[in-house]
């Protein structure tokens, strides 16, 4: 067996630890190999993995973008109404 070396924030390493203990693993190692043969038995997690959070926006309505992002509280009015003016000029955003 041939070992590798991984570096992680300290929050990611609490949370396998958590799962370590949470799961019954013996120990990290054991954790990570069996992320990997699950990872290799249904690719598509790898694929989600390796977007995350680069993900396109589930919907390319304008309408709904900004409502979205209106309802949040959290973007003023001008810089909803600039991206509103870029979106609109963009041939990506439907109405």
């Amino acid at each position: 067996m041939s070992t590798i070396n991984i570096s992680l924030p300290t929050q990611q390493v609490t949370i396998v630890d958590r799962f370590v203990t949470q799961y019954g693993f013996a120990n990290r190692s054991e954790f990570i190999r069996s992320l990997v043969r699950l990872v290799t038995r249904e690719p598509k997690i790898i694929s989600d993995a390796a977007t995350y959070p680069f993900v396109a926006p589930v919907s390319t309505s304008r309408t709904t973008i900004l409502h979205n992002l209106a309802k949040t509280k959290k973007y003023s009015k001008a810089l909803l109404a600039d991206l509103e003016a870029g979106m609109t000029e963009s041939s990506y955003f439907t109405k």
